[in-house]
């Protein structure tokens, strides 16, 4: 747009030029050969007219131009080069305004129109990264791109950035079929963006309200999808063309997101150094938006979102596919090829490549949050993004009635993408988290969690394989429904006493304390420690969790007393139990509504009743013995 703006004064400066000095000459080509020279004098660049030309006086002064190239060198090493070509410019101007200082325009037409346009020489490239690099090469090429940002924005604050006002006045600019090419230093394409139809109307340049309606393409180095923009709403422009002004501002973007993206944006845009800054009405896919955008191509942060919304969805934000790779290749037949029946697609490599040369900062606070299938109310998020490094540096909010506090950190510089995620759960309701990995009416209660864990992988499978790191959760005065420890201990001393099954047993388990550490290792869960205490039970053991599958297993091990005898009064435990440990084997998944199946080694049980007594027999035997021996010895 800038660029459009800046040819389109070009040539307005010309007709005004023209319009001068036409008295003088009416010979068209004499007139072209002035403007010729009077571009090569002010700009160094070349003016060419191939197609007709032609001129009108009355009842304004009118100007059309076909097949025009006009080339624009860079004047020093921090300005672009431009070489543009313009099938038509139609355009009339009023003699009378112009004398008195204004520029009176009609309809001013372009069509045709592809702009070339070559970054400046004297700002150094960004380095562009290496393969692999370390972090301190990160760093290092991060500091050299922020330090040439300030030297260049200083630069600009220090020149002289004086500009003569220009009251432009027309009908509208009507732009169609233009492209513009974008290049770097070195001359490889860095973006392309077609537009198909660009319309001002009510033009002008004192800072009044301007209509704006237009339709484009960002068809960038071709590496990502195409995006397309639509754009409708007001804009004004500083007679000096300092600043440009958005009025609601509406858009819409295709192609970034797997849905449209609609935005309203008010604000202002400074020219010299360029920075925007807009209030921000959004509707993403998973929710609506409102805040704050500001852009500053020559600052750190170059990107400052802060938004607030009611509910956001977070798991329904994501990117668009990426475009075929030959999109104007024939279609091949829909048949299966038989040596890929039944195979499953290959994994999709993790979507961090934009993170790289990312410099964001965002905020966001939101009533609601849902991410990965889990709700976070009163939710508050503050992320960093700066050298390959996305750093969210807290989520805080509640989370199934418990306070969520934690902080995530990936590491996107190499192709192994590095995660480590740190915080804590306090109070959580362990209904409603059961509930939201599809475990309805599992238990009720609260726990405290912490975990530690690190990660590494170029695909969200790889970084569930390679989680390593610590889990630990603990409570007090919890319910395990479905399942009843104190019922299974009443069964098996019923067998074991070799009595009728003992009814009326109680179908939960009540915890009056619990306590649990997972040590993760390559994505496998290693229950270290468990243990739990209800009535009558006390337990400890270990086991293990697959997290692909959700399937977990873990025995238990021991001692009973009795105060199990709250459960039952047949539920006796006498001496025979002392010393006897109660093995106890459960398994199920987390995910699962049939809750845990755990079953008590009554075998077992049963082996060490009757060893603890062929053991007490033994040991009778010989203190009795003892016992007579002593007496013969001392004549008792």
């Amino acid at each position: 747009m800038l660029v459009i703006l800046w040819i389109l004064g070009g040539l307005v400066a010309l007709i005004v030029l023209a319009m001068l000095v036409v008295p003088m000459f009416i010979d068209e080509q004499a007139l072209i050969e002035m403007a010729q020279e009077q571009v090569r004098a002010s700009t160094g660049g070349e003016l060419l007219i191939e197609g007709e030309t032609e001129l009108s006086l009355f009842p304004r002064f009118g100007l059309r131009l076909e097949n025009t190239s006009l080339d624009l060198p860079a004047r020093s090493d921090y300005d672009q080069q431009i070489n543009a070509s313009i099938r038509e410019l139609d355009v009339g101007l009023s003699l009378l305004p112009l004398l008195s200082g204004n520029v009176d325009v009609g309809t001013i037409v372009i069509s045709g129109v592809t702009a070339d346009i070559t970054e400046p020489q004297a700002l150094p490239p960004a380095p562009e990264p290496l393969p692999i690099m370390s972090d301190r090469q990160w760093e290092k090429r991060g500091e050299l791109i922020r330090e040439n940002k300030a030297q260049e924005r200083q630069r600009q604050l220090a020149e002289d950035a004086a500009v003569v006002a220009v009251a432009i006045v027309a009908e509208a600019v009507r732009i169609e079929d233009i492209t513009l090419i974008l290049r770097t230093r070195d001359g490889s394409l860095s973006n392309q963006i077609k537009i198909d139809a660009l319309t001002l109307s009510g033009v002008n340049t004192s800072n009044e309200l301007m209509g704006l309606e237009g339709v484009m393409t960002v068809l960038g180095d071709g590496s990502a999808q195409p995006l397309g923009i639509t754009l409708d709403g007001g804009i004004r422009v500083a007679s000096d063309f300092s600043k440009i002004q958005l009025d609601n501002l509406s858009t819409e973007v295709t192609g970034a997101l797997t849905q449209p993206v609609t935005s309203t944006l008010t604000g202002e845009f400074l020219m010299k150094p360029a920075k925007a800054d807009f209030k921000l009405d959004a509707t993403l896919p998973g929710g609506d938006v409102t805040g704050q955008l500001v852009w500053s191509a020559l600052e750190s942060p170059e990107i400052k979102v802060n938004v607030s919304t009611a509910r956001l969805d977070v798991d329904q934000i994501q990117p668009a596919a990426a475009p075929p790779e030959n999109a104007d290749a024939p279609a091949k037949s829909s048949a299966p090829n038989p040596s890929q029946a039944g195979q499953s697609p290959p994994p999709v490599p993790l979507p961090v490549g934009p993170l790289r040369d990312l410099d964001l900062e965002l905020r966001v606070t939101a009533n609601q949050l849902i991410a990965a299938g889990q709700s976070i109310t009163d939710a508050q998020v503050l992320m960093r993004v700066l050298d390959g490094i996305a750093d969210i540096q807290y989520i805080r909010g509640v989370l199934h009635e418990g306070q969520l506090d934690t902080r995530i950190a990936l590491n996107a510089r190499r192709p192994v993408v590095e995660a480590e995620v740190k915080g804590g759960l306090k109070g959580v309701n362990m209904d409603l988290l059961l509930g939201s990995l599809g475990n309805q009416d599992a238990a009720s209660g609260r726990i405290e969690m912490g975990w530690d864990l690190a990660t590494q992988g170029e695909t969200s499978g790889d970084l569930v394989a390679a989680l390593d790191g610590d889990l630990s959760a603990g409570g007090q005065d919890l319910v395990l429904k479905k399942v009843s420890i104190q019922a299974l201990v009443c069964s098996a001393v019923a067998a074991v006493n070799k009595i009728p099954p003992i009814t009326g047993l109680p179908n939960n388990t009540p915890i009056t304390d619990l306590s649990l550490a997972i040590d993760f290792d390559d994505g496998a869960g290693d229950i270290e420690k468990l243990r739990f205490a209800t009535p009558g039970v006390e337990m400890k053991g270990s086991g293990d969790v697959d997290l692909k599958t959700l399937d977990f297993g873990f025995r238990l091990e021991g001692q009973v007393n009795n105060d199990i005898m709250q459960v039952s009064s047949l539920c006796v435990i006498d001496q025979r139990y002392s010393g006897v440990d109660w093995p106890l084997d459960c398994s199920g998944n987390l995910a699962s509504e049939s809750g845990a199946n755990c079953k008590l080694d009554v075998a077992s049980i049963a082996q060490q009743i009757i060893e603890n007594e062929a053991k007490q027999q033994v040991q009778d035997a010989i203190e009795e013995k003892a016992g007579s021996f002593i007496k013969k010895i001392f004549g008792g």
